[in-house]
């Protein structure tokens, strides 16, 4: 039995599409159209969301777009081709958020937004990892890392006391 020629289009977690390449079958004919259609539909949607992450900044309790925000919140995008320079995310956001200062301490990285807040209780940020609260930042790969946002004012309030001294919520690349 002689195998007609195909093409297999993965778009990872949209969709999986076979199209055989055999012009002489019209049943072929009428899928190859109905699975283009198919594929076109899944491509416009996923840069869709793509162009929504992008746009849009994670606020805590939900995703804000860029131009309605009103608090102060930087969003550092992971820059794949400067990311090979770096170690790790700490000497990576050295410098690209205002009011974050990054400081080397032992082996590790201490994170001050916006100063000390408080001299009695630590001053440390809520440290989130895809919406896991984690102590420190310095295990992540900053290639794994697809965005950074900081919190630095009342759009912290959400996470309470432990808030206070700002948020920084990284996304990684799933």
């Amino acid at each position: 039995m002689k195998r007609s020629p195909a093409i297999l289009f993965l778009l990872m977690g949209l969709v999986c599409i076979g199209l055989s390449l055999d012009a002489r079958d019209r049943k072929a004919e009428r899928l190859q159209r109905r699975e283009q259609r198919r594929l076109e539909r899944a491509v416009y949607d996923s840069l869709r969301l793509l162009r929504q992450e992008t746009d849009s900044i994670n606020i805590g309790y939900g995703y804000v777009k860029r131009k309605n925000l009103t608090g102060a919140v930087s969003k550092v995008e992971m820059n794949e081709l400067q990311i090979g320079t770096y170690a790790n995310i700490g000497e990576y956001l050295k410098g690209k958020v205002p009011g974050l200062q990054v400081m080397k301490v032992g082996s590790g990285y201490k994170y001050l937004i916006r100063g000390i807040g408080s001299l009695n209780s630590p001053t440390d940020p809520l440290f989130l990892v895809d919406g896991v609260e984690v102590m420190d930042i310095d295990f992540i790969n900053p290639n794994d890392v697809l965005t950074v946002e900081v919190l630095k004012d009342a759009s912290a309030s959400i996470y309470g006391n432990r808030g206070a001294n700002g948020v920084i919520i990284i996304t990684t690349r799933r």
